[in-house]
C-alpha cells in the first residue's frame, strides 16, 4: 500500500481537543485508518471494526472497503495481527454518523472535514504544478523545434540532392 501521511492542524474547542487527523493515499484515493478514528473517538478499535463489519454492506455503497492486517507491536517482538479498514471520506462520515454527537465526535467530524479539504487542496496544487512543468517543457521543445526546423528541412533537402545526383534520379520526387 502506498501510504503518504497528511496532517491537519489541531481543532480546538472549549471542552475538546482533537489532534491532527492523518490521511493516507490508497490506490489514488484519500483514506483514513479506522484505528485513527477509534483512537480519536476515545473508543477501542475492536468496537469500531465490529461496527464496520455490522454495516459493511451500507458502507460499501460509498466505495470499495479495503481491509488490511498489520502485526501488532510488542516489546518482546511478534504480536497478534490487527485487522483494520481504510475508509474514504464518505465511509468515515457514515461511521461517525453512527456515533452520538458528543463534543468529541463533533470535534472529530470538524477535524476530518478539514483534513480531507486540505488534502484535496494539496493534491490539486501538486497536479497544477506538474501540469505547469509539463507545459513549460512542451513550450521549450516547441521553441527548439522552431529554431531547428529550417536546418532539419535544409539537411533533408541536401541529402535528397546528393542521393538523386549519385543515383541519377533528378526527376523523382518523394
Amino acid at each position: 500500500m502506498k501510504q503518504s501521511t497528511i496532517l491537519v492542524d489541531k481543532y480546538e474547542d472549549s471542552q475538546v481537543n482533537v489532534t491532527a487527523t492523518p490521511l493516507a493515499q490508497y490506490q489514488g484515493e484519500l483514506r483514513v485508518d479506522s484505528r485513527v478514528l477509534a483512537e480519536q473517538l476515545g473508543t477501542k478499535h475492536k468496537s469500531s471494526i465490529e461496527l464496520i463489519d455490522k454495516y459493511a454492506d451500507k458502507i460499501r455503497r460509498f466505495g470499495h472497503l479495503p481491509f488490511q492486517t498489520e502485526v501488532g507491536k510488542r516489546v518482546q517482538g511478534g504480536g497478534k495481527a490487527e485487522r483494520f479498514a481504510l475508509l474514504n471520506e464518505d465511509q468515515a462520515f457514515f461511521l461517525l454518523a453512527l456515533s452520538r454527537n458528543t463534543d468529541r465526535v463533533v470535534a472529530l467530524k470538524s477535524s476530518l472535514v478539514m483534513a480531507f479539504r486540505e488534502a484535496r487542496y494539496g493534491m490539486a496544487c501538486q497536479t497544477l504544478q506538474a501540469r505547469i512543468r509539463e507545459a513549460s517543457q512542451s513550450g521549450r521543445r516547441l521553441a527548439h523545434w522552431r529554431y531547428e526546423k529550417p536546418g532539419a528541412y535544409q539537411h533533408v533537402a541536401h541529402l535528397r540532392e546528393q542521393l538523386q545526383l549519385t543515383l541519377g534520379l533528378e526527376d523523382v520526387r518523394p
